[in-house]
């Protein structure tokens, strides 16, 4: 005859568990869906541990659907879930090349030379879409671009030529961040924090490898220290 003492001890065991990884883990949660049921990042993203026990967790995915994720073995007790999804959340990181270390927060530009090129990448993509815009008339076009070399007529020449490289290249950095550093360091795509670093780095390019990178660096040192 089952014991309701111990029954009652399971069930605030159980809720104990799905309020912290619903509070606390969520990422984790997400990376179970993208590994053991082939989800993607968007379909796996904001999920919800709906229910636990001995065999399985039940986790709910945006969307509404249901997914049961069994413990291969079964757990003994739930004293052994922590253990067990600590295990589970590195073997989904290291199948989908997670890191653990987790960029939360944008760096933007500060040293003198990553806040130059931004300002003159910016200002690039500026004059190329009020170009049309800048006709004899205007302030800049009478007092600035005399000065530039071959005067107004280059101007224009050079901003058409070099716009649409700089575009193709700023568009595969762009991409390669993602690829190489955001998905890697758990910058969700579509997240705000995402948009800041795609759009930081369609602007400036390399600068903004080095400040995240810089960040990695500096997570992992933080990391390292914490565990002496």
């Amino acid at each position: 005859m089952a014991d309701p003492g111990q029954a009652a001890k399971d069930a605030a065991i159980k809720q104990r568990i799905i309020s912290h990884m619903n509070a606390d883990h969520q990422i984790s949660l997400s990376y179970y869906l993208r590994h053991y049921k082939q989800l993607s990042s968007r379909e796996a993203r904001s999920p919800i541990l709906s229910n636990i026990s001995l065999e399985s967790m039940t986790v709910t995915a945006v969307d509404g659907k249901t997914y049961t994720i069994p413990f291969d073995p079964p757990l003994k007790s739930f004293a052994e879930t922590r253990t067990r999804v600590v295990d589970m959340d590195r073997e989904c990181r290291e199948a989908l090349d997670i890191s653990n270390i987790r960029i939360t927060e944008y760096e933007a530009p500060r040293k003198p030379a990553h806040v130059i090129v931004f300002g003159l990448c910016a200002m690039a993509f500026t004059f190329f879409a009020t170009r049309d815009k800048i006709v004899p008339g205007t302030w800049f076009y009478d007092n600035v671009l005399p000065w530039f070399p071959g005067g107004p007529a280059w101007f224009h020449w050079t901003v058409n030529m070099v716009f649409a490289p700089t575009i193709a290249l700023h568009t595969f950095e762009t991409w390669y961040m993602h690829r190489t550093r955001l998905r890697k360091f758990g910058v969700e795509r579509g997240s705000a924090l995402w948009f800041k670093w795609v759009l930081s780095t369609f602007i400036e390019g390399f600068g903004c490898f080095q400040r995240f990178d810089a960040t990695v660096k500096r997570k992992k040192l933080e990391l390292e220290k914490s565990k002496h």
